[in-house]
């Protein structure tokens, strides 16, 4: 694979896909995690823009439906197999399987994407308060060092940077404090940098963003109770619904809950609005949530 730092690169690079044949596609860049995996963000986004790959103009992504199955190596590129569930009067439909190290099946899901029809139209309103400026709001590296070093023992998150994603977290003081966390919670980001002019590509960056810091709403909820113990924490799956064309590179808000936790898995579901507090898109994703020790 190239060689360039995954953070030297813009989001659309780090998705960048190469035809290998019909229905076959490669990635090129690899996006580590803290425990020397692919970001699932990244392998999100390349499943999202393999299957709209050979989609017809005008049918716009709606929904993705994800399963990580086994870990995928950074430094592997991984091959794309895309085929066609439904090719209607209305909606396509793919279906993307993501290869490994001579067939390692490492991911499996379902794109749609559908015709924009004329219809009623109705959403729940953004939690933001009227008027919060995102771009007045501590950054990660502002937050009271002691609450991040609280939360390394949820899967390190306190030490997870990604310069191509912005990134804030409103009242971090209250938000982050174990005592005060109860299964909720919000934050805004954004694409760091510009993203070009098509609807495709937008989604496929949303995808990779909409990884970042989904479960935290479960996991948090645990860190006051955690003593010195250590969460195991690894994504399961992952679901995306697209309500209405939306642009990464403008500031998003993501309020998320998590309904439940048991028997080793954790699932948080995000409500996405944009700044003037339009309904977005919906995320849910289950996790693994373990003792490590």
């Amino acid at each position: 694979m190239p060689s360039t730092p995954w953070n030297e690169l813009d989001i659309p690079q780090l998705l960048a896909l190469d035809a290998v044949a019909p229905g076959l596609w490669r990635t090129r860049h690899g996006d580590a995690n803290l425990n020397g995996r692919s970001y699932g963000g990244q392998l999100l986004g390349q499943a999202m823009m393999a299957g709209l790959m050979d989609v017809p103009a005008g049918r716009e992504p709606t929904m993705m439906q994800f399963l990580f199955l086994q870990g995928a190596m950074p430094q592997d590129t991984v091959d794309l197999q895309v085929t066609e569930l439904q090719e209607g009067k209305r909606f396509s439909s793919r279906h993307v399987r993501g290869r490994q190290d001579n067939g390692r099946l490492v991911l499996d899901a379902q794109v749609t994407c559908a015709l924009p029809m004329e219809s009623p139209t109705h959403g729940q309103p953004s939690t933001a308060p009227v008027g919060e400026r995102p771009e007045d709001l501590a950054t990660l590296d502002e937050v009271d060092p002691a609450l991040m070093r609280g939360i390394r023992r949820l899967g390190g998150y306190s030490e997870d940077r990604k310069p191509s994603i912005e990134f804030r977290i409103p009242d971090a003081g209250r938000q982050l404090a174990p005592d005060t966390m109860n299964g909720r919670f919000r934050f805004w980001m954004r694409a760091a940098r510009p993203v070009p002019e098509d609807t495709r590509i937008h989604a496929a960056v949303f995808a990779y963003l909409s990884d970042w810091w989904l479960n935290f709403s479960s996991l948090g909820l645990h860190l006051r109770d955690l003593g010195e113990r250590r969460l195991y924490i690894s994504s399961l799956n992952h679901a995306i619904w697209l309500h209405r064309p939306l642009r990464v590179d403008q500031w998003l808000h993501v309020d998320c809950v998590s309904p439940a936790g048991a028997s080793g898995r954790s699932l948080s579901m995000g409500a996405v609005h944009d700044v003037q507090g339009r309904s977005l898109a919906t995320l849910t994703q289950e996790c693994l949530m373990a003792y490590a020790d």
